[in-house]
Protein backbone atom coordinates (compact mmCIF):
# COMPACT_ATOMS: atom_id res chain seq x y z
CA UNK A 1 0.00 0.00 0.00
CA UNK A 2 1.35 3.33 -0.65
CA UNK A 3 1.84 6.23 2.10
CA UNK A 4 -1.34 8.53 0.55
CA UNK A 5 -3.96 5.43 0.74
CA UNK A 6 -2.48 4.60 4.41
CA UNK A 7 -3.18 7.98 5.43
CA UNK A 8 -6.95 8.37 3.43
CA UNK A 9 -7.86 5.21 5.52
CA UNK A 10 -6.22 5.91 8.75
CA UNK A 11 -7.98 9.88 8.63
CA UNK A 12 -11.23 8.16 7.73
CA UNK A 13 -11.17 5.72 10.78
CA UNK A 14 -10.03 8.84 13.18
CA UNK A 15 -13.34 10.76 11.74
CA UNK A 16 -15.67 7.87 11.19
CA UNK A 17 -17.40 8.49 15.07
CA UNK A 18 -17.66 12.47 13.99
CA UNK A 19 -20.19 11.79 10.97
CA UNK A 20 -23.78 12.09 11.41
CA UNK A 21 -24.20 8.44 10.22
CA UNK A 22 -22.22 7.35 13.82
CA UNK A 23 -24.23 5.15 15.94
CA UNK A 24 -25.46 8.17 18.33
CA UNK A 25 -24.40 11.45 18.89
CA UNK A 26 -20.74 12.43 18.70
CA UNK A 27 -18.97 11.89 21.27
CA UNK A 28 -21.46 9.79 22.55
CA UNK A 29 -21.94 6.16 21.10
CA UNK A 30 -25.15 3.54 21.74
CA UNK A 31 -23.64 1.09 23.67
CA UNK A 32 -21.82 2.52 25.99
CA UNK A 33 -21.94 2.48 29.84
CA UNK A 34 -22.31 4.92 32.10
CA UNK A 35 -18.84 5.63 32.87
CA UNK A 36 -18.37 6.08 29.37
CA UNK A 37 -20.31 8.60 28.57
CA UNK A 38 -19.20 10.58 31.55
CA UNK A 39 -16.12 10.11 30.73
CA UNK A 40 -16.01 13.15 28.70
CA UNK A 41 -15.66 15.54 31.34
CA UNK A 42 -15.86 18.91 29.00
CA UNK A 43 -19.50 18.25 29.04
CA UNK A 44 -19.88 17.70 32.50
CA UNK A 45 -20.86 18.03 35.19
CA UNK A 46 -23.67 15.04 34.24
CA UNK A 47 -26.14 14.36 36.86
CA UNK A 48 -28.13 10.86 37.74
CA UNK A 49 -31.74 10.41 37.63
CA UNK A 50 -33.07 7.72 40.12
CA UNK A 51 -33.57 5.39 37.32
CA UNK A 52 -29.99 5.67 36.87
CA UNK A 53 -29.92 7.69 33.39
CA UNK A 54 -27.53 10.79 33.13
CA UNK A 55 -28.37 14.23 31.99
CA UNK A 56 -26.03 17.41 31.50
CA UNK A 57 -26.50 20.71 30.95
CA UNK A 58 -23.29 21.35 29.03
CA UNK A 59 -23.34 19.04 25.71
CA UNK A 60 -23.15 20.43 22.51
CA UNK A 61 -25.77 20.03 19.73
CA UNK A 62 -25.20 21.79 16.30
CA UNK A 63 -22.57 24.40 18.24
CA UNK A 64 -24.69 25.02 20.92
CA UNK A 65 -24.47 24.10 24.56
CA UNK A 66 -28.05 21.87 25.24
CA UNK A 67 -29.33 19.70 27.95
CA UNK A 68 -28.42 16.66 26.35
CA UNK A 69 -30.08 12.70 28.61
CA UNK A 70 -28.35 9.45 27.93
CA UNK A 71 -31.11 6.54 28.45
CA UNK A 72 -29.94 3.11 29.26
CA UNK A 73 -31.29 0.17 29.25
CA UNK A 74 -29.31 -3.17 30.68
CA UNK A 75 -26.41 -0.45 31.74
CA UNK A 76 -25.69 0.72 27.83
CA UNK A 77 -26.72 3.82 25.97
CA UNK A 78 -29.89 3.21 24.11
CA UNK A 79 -31.23 6.39 23.47
CA UNK A 80 -29.76 10.20 23.79
CA UNK A 81 -32.21 13.11 24.10
CA UNK A 82 -31.55 16.58 23.10
CA UNK A 83 -33.86 19.15 25.22
CA UNK A 84 -34.11 22.73 23.40
CA UNK A 85 -36.52 24.19 25.23
CA UNK A 86 -39.05 23.97 27.95
CA UNK A 87 -40.92 26.94 29.42
CA UNK A 88 -44.51 28.19 29.35
CA UNK A 89 -44.49 30.72 26.58
CA UNK A 90 -45.97 29.70 23.84
CA UNK A 91 -44.35 31.90 21.16
CA UNK A 92 -40.60 30.98 22.63
CA UNK A 93 -41.99 27.42 21.80
CA UNK A 94 -42.76 28.03 18.26
CA UNK A 95 -39.48 29.09 18.04
CA UNK A 96 -37.74 26.12 19.56
CA UNK A 97 -40.02 23.78 17.23
CA UNK A 98 -38.84 25.00 14.43
CA UNK A 99 -35.56 25.28 14.93
CA UNK A 100 -35.80 21.60 15.93
CA UNK A 101 -37.16 20.85 12.16
CA UNK A 102 -34.89 23.36 10.37
CA UNK A 103 -32.10 20.38 12.10
CA UNK A 104 -33.74 17.30 11.14
CA UNK A 105 -34.19 18.96 7.46
CA UNK A 106 -30.79 20.16 7.41
CA UNK A 107 -28.93 17.19 8.47
CA UNK A 108 -31.34 14.21 7.20
CA UNK A 109 -33.78 16.01 4.47
CA UNK A 110 -37.49 15.75 3.85
CA UNK A 111 -39.61 15.87 7.28
CA UNK A 112 -42.51 13.55 7.90
CA UNK A 113 -45.05 15.74 10.37
CA UNK A 114 -47.97 12.64 10.25
CA UNK A 115 -50.22 14.84 12.01
CA UNK A 116 -50.57 17.57 9.47
CA UNK A 117 -52.54 16.59 6.19
CA UNK A 118 -51.77 19.11 3.06
CA UNK A 119 -53.52 19.41 0.15
CA UNK A 120 -52.67 21.48 -3.17
CA UNK A 121 -48.78 19.75 -2.47
CA UNK A 122 -45.33 21.39 -1.80
CA UNK A 123 -44.14 22.16 1.86
CA UNK A 124 -45.37 25.05 4.09
CA UNK A 125 -42.50 27.22 5.62
CA UNK A 126 -41.20 25.87 8.58
CA UNK A 127 -42.99 28.34 10.75
CA UNK A 128 -46.27 27.55 9.72
CA UNK A 129 -45.21 23.54 10.50
CA UNK A 130 -43.83 25.00 13.59
CA UNK A 131 -47.44 26.72 14.61
CA UNK A 132 -49.52 23.80 13.37
CA UNK A 133 -47.11 21.24 15.47
CA UNK A 134 -47.55 23.55 18.20
CA UNK A 135 -51.29 23.70 17.92
CA UNK A 136 -51.93 19.65 17.69
CA UNK A 137 -49.68 19.54 21.23
CA UNK A 138 -51.86 21.29 22.56
CA UNK A 139 -54.68 19.41 21.67
CA UNK A 140 -53.48 16.03 22.16
CA UNK A 141 -50.46 16.34 24.30
CA UNK A 142 -47.93 15.64 21.48
CA UNK A 143 -46.32 16.12 18.14
CA UNK A 144 -43.39 14.42 16.77
CA UNK A 145 -42.00 14.88 13.36
CA UNK A 146 -39.02 12.41 11.64
CA UNK A 147 -36.76 12.49 8.78
CA UNK A 148 -38.02 10.55 5.79
CA UNK A 149 -34.93 8.85 5.46
CA UNK A 150 -33.43 7.60 8.59
CA UNK A 151 -29.73 6.78 8.84
CA UNK A 152 -29.34 3.22 9.27
CA UNK A 153 -28.27 2.35 12.13
CA UNK A 154 -30.45 4.92 14.44
CA UNK A 155 -34.14 6.43 14.04
CA UNK A 156 -34.03 9.83 14.75
CA UNK A 157 -37.47 12.27 15.63
CA UNK A 158 -38.53 15.27 17.46
CA UNK A 159 -41.38 16.00 19.18
CA UNK A 160 -43.00 18.73 21.22
CA UNK A 161 -44.70 18.38 24.11
CA UNK A 162 -47.73 19.59 26.07
CA UNK A 163 -48.21 19.33 29.82
CA UNK A 164 -49.39 21.12 32.99
CA UNK A 165 -47.74 21.59 35.93
CA UNK A 166 -50.02 22.79 38.99
CA UNK A 167 -52.09 23.95 36.34
CA UNK A 168 -49.90 26.09 34.21
CA UNK A 169 -49.57 24.75 30.37
CA UNK A 170 -45.85 23.84 29.65
CA UNK A 171 -43.86 23.09 25.86
CA UNK A 172 -41.24 20.98 26.04
CA UNK A 173 -39.17 20.58 22.59
CA UNK A 174 -36.60 17.16 22.02
CA UNK A 175 -35.11 15.63 19.51
CA UNK A 176 -34.23 11.84 20.25
CA UNK A 177 -31.59 9.75 18.77
CA UNK A 178 -32.87 5.94 19.48
CA UNK A 179 -30.71 2.56 19.07
CA UNK A 180 -31.66 0.23 15.86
Amino acid sequence: MNTTLIRALSLITLLSPLTASAAGLPPWKFGMTKAEVASFKEFGPYKEFSNGDLETFNGRFHSRKENIQFFFDGGRLRRIGVYLGEGTDSKKAVATFQRAYEVLQQDYGKIEVPEMKLTGGGTPPSTVIAVGALANADVTGKTQIAPVHQPKDMFVFASVYRYYVRGVKWFSIAIMFDKR
